[in-house]
């Protein structure tokens, strides 16, 4: 074999010894299911995702339930692998019920890319809605929309991503009606795909900056978080919660090169006891920023 021929075989295998696979994107769920894809009981709150906004002042969120009676006739059954959340447990319609006047309801689900190209990943999903809807992603309009509650509509994104902490918003519009007007949503299913970039995993940069899984993962108490850093430096260590709210800010300041820890209670800035449901841990620091996820569970 010529010395050419030797090195352009060189340059390919190294090539491939390089490329990867595509890696799941992690926290996508469907409405009404745990963080093992169990179903919820009815008028359990979804742990995933968050009413961020409403337009009914007596259901104002940030709790999204499971439907318990849902308009059986008109919208699509829950079923043994997603079901239909809601301002209220009770969507029935049209006797009983709760009336909610129309307006927007937007329900929120964050996910976190860290170690993954953003420019590489897609979602894609079904979905349905009462009464019309939209999605948005990371604040902007993606070009979907849809007004289906029988069945549950397809919908895949290919662009809009951003590294780290990602928020994709359900925006349900509820039209103003006499009597009882239900309004609800439902994700039938939600998966994501993107390419891991080469020599980082989740949680840890280039040079080595890491932001460890919290543990214990849900927690019932208190979690810890465990990071390292390559040199000293200004550290800032932030609990949001899905609606990127800041919960509590848990370090910020100078600190030296090593590893680090500190101690969360499950408890806000104000002392108060932080609800039930899904948070971020975001550290920033050396020029990155990166994020885990963590369920607290009471």
């Amino acid at each position: 074999m010529s010395t050419l021929r030797i090195a352009l075989t060189l340059i390919l295998l190294s090539a491939s010894a390089v490329r990867v696979s595509a890696a799941p994107v992690p926290g996508l769920f469907p409405t009404g299911v745990d963080d093992f894809s169990a179903v919820l009981p009815a008028s359990a709150a979804d742990p995933h995702y968050a009413l961020i906004s409403s337009a009914d002042p007596s259901y104002p969120g940030p709790d999204a339930l499971v439907a318990a009676l849902i308009p059986t006739g008109y919208w699509l059954a829950n079923d043994g692998t997603s079901q239909w959340i809601a301002p209220n447990d009770d969507e029935n319609f049209p006797a009983l019920g709760t009336p909610h006047p129309g307006g927007d309801y937007v329900y929120r689900i964050s996910f976190d890319l860290a170690g993954l190209d953003p420019a590489t990943v897609t979602i894609s999903g079904t979905w349905g809605v009462d009464n019309s809807g939209s999605i948005l992603l990371n604040g902007a309009a993606t070009g979907i929309g849809g007004a289906t509650y029988s069945q549950l509509a397809p919908f895949t994104i290919t662009s809009g991503f951003v590294a780290g902490v990602n928020h994709l918003d359900f925006v349900v519009q509820n039209f103003a009606a006499s009597g009882s007007n239900p309004t609800g949503l439902r994700v039938g299913t939600l998966s994501g795909t993107g390419d891991p970039i080469v020599g980082v995993k989740a949680g840890i940069a280039r040079d080595g900056f890491r932001l460890a899984p919290p543990f214990p993962n849900p927690m019932h108490g208190e979690s810890r978080f465990a990071y390292s850093l390559t040199r000293s430096g200004q550290v800032r260590l932030v609990l949001r919660d899905v609606a990127g709210r800041t919960i509590r800010t848990l370090v910020e300041g100078e600190q030296p090169a090593g590893r680090h820890e500190t101690d969360w209670d499950g408890r806000a800035t104000d002392g108060t006891t932080a609800p039930a449901g899904v948070y971020f841990v975001e550290l920033e620091a050396e020029g990155h920023q990166t994020a885990r996820r963590i369920t607290l569970i009471r």
